[in-house]
């Protein structure tokens, strides 16, 4: 896939492509100036290695020296967003969240915005909405919000060989829309009033803003395109390319750690797939005496510890040492009781695992137990509900 192209590089390129957009006598916009660009880029850094702390606190050093602006109100939202990704199992930060997006809308609504602000912080702001209502569960009424998309569309097509940020959102747009009209009939009456997707297309210019561009979704295009080559296009050397690389650059991220371990894991390379969570579970164990924690109070998420033994368990299954899978799924149970929340597609996935363990060391009453739970639940999408194979 070629190598990430050095900052110092990718720097150059924006800087000559700064000096041909901006050759008339106008103002910078104020996400390119380059003092509320240092501190806005050190702010996303943060959230992407869990130091929700010191990331909101640059976000308040940026309103105090500029004032209210909605690019600093949707890096809010973004860091809001952040925190529910990495720990579905709490609603304390949809609050935040929701009052973020309010005041993003609220600020371009009142203030004669440039076009990067009307449709980069724009489209991002209602599609941050979006994946709000996609993370919780809500599928369907997600795909009908989505529709708000539309009048932002063209804008964002028309400048996005200027701005490299739009590169990313009509990347997104572009695979999303053919990915769900080719894996969701039931969506396809709603996808019908939307212009049509290419996942090919979206896929590179995702490619491009993640390995070319030194800018603010640099971080976020390498993040979807390990989750969609990992979970949706079912292509784990591509998704493992760009763990790897947030890995590498977030260690203290355990969403990427866990997604490196499952590309590991598809690939079947079962030890290494342990070996890679097996220090973040250690640290969990130590830190998380009395589960449930979350993450407004602990790096280590019991929502991400069930995910991390689902896939220990998974991994010793496929090595057939069951007992310790059964330790692992064991675990999981047990961590799974104590949680009020947690997303019911992930839930299904693994009660499916687990399963699939019983019904491998014959205990095929136990895996017609599971199966039964998930088929009793109507919030579990209906591919988990097939029998196993």
């Amino acid at each position: 896939m070629g190598p990430l192209r050095p900052w110092p590089k990718a720097a150059l390129q924006l800087l000559l492509l700064s000096s041909l957009i901006w050759s008339q006598p106008t103002t910078l916009p104020l996400p390119y100036q380059p003092a509320y660009r240092h501190l806005a880029l050190k702010a996303l850094q943060a959230f992407y290695n869990v130091e929700f702390y010191r990331g909101f606190t640059l976000l308040d050093s940026l309103e105090r020296q500029y004032g209210p602006y909605a690019g600093t109100a949707y890096l809010r939202a973004l860091g809001h967003s952040w925190q529910i990704e990495l720990d579905p199992a709490t609603t304390w930060f949809d609050t935040p969240w929701e009052r973020a997006i309010a005041q993003t809308d609220s600020l371009l609504r009142c203030c004669s915005p440039h076009p990067l602000e009307t449709y980069f912080i724009g489209f991002a702001n209602r599609a941050l909405y979006v994946r709000r209502l996609y993370i919780r569960g809500h599928l369907l009424r997600s795909v009908w919000e989505a529709r708000n998309l539309i009048s932002l569309l063209s804008g964002v097509q028309q400048y996005a060989p200027i701005y490299p940020e739009m590169q990313f959102e009509l990347g997104l747009y572009e695979y999303y829309i053919a990915y769900f009209s080719a894996n969701y009939p039931v969506m396809r009456p709603i996808l019908r009033v939307f212009p049509k997707g290419d996942k090919k297309s979206g896929l590179a210019r995702l490619a491009q803003c993640a390995r070319d561009s030194l800018n603010y979704t640099q971080t976020e295009a390498a993040y979807f395109l390990g989750y969609i080559y990992l979970y949706q296009e079912k292509n784990p050397d591509s998704a493992l390319y760009w763990l790897s690389y947030l890995v590498e650059r977030y260690p203290r991220n355990s969403l990427y750690l866990r997604m490196k371990a499952e590309a590991l894991y598809e690939k079947s390379r079962y030890a290494e797939a342990r070996h890679t969570i097996a220090s973040w579970i250690e640290a969990y164990e130590k830190n998380c005496p009395r589960p449930p924690c979350h993450l407004f109070f602990s790096l280590y998420p019991t929502a991400e510890a069930v995910q991390a033994y689902g896939l220990l368990g998974m991994c010793y299954r496929e090595e057939k040492n069951f007992p310790e899978a059964e330790k692992a799924f064991a675990r999981m149970d047990t961590l799974l009781s104590k949680l009020r929340l947690f997303p019911a597609p992930t839930w299904g996935r693994l009660q499916r695992e687990v399963a699939l363990y019983y019904k491998r060391i014959g205990r095929s009453d136990l895996a017609e137990a599971r199966l039964r739970q998930i088929a009793a639940r109507d919030d579990v999408p209906n591919y988990l509900k097939k029998p196993l194979p």
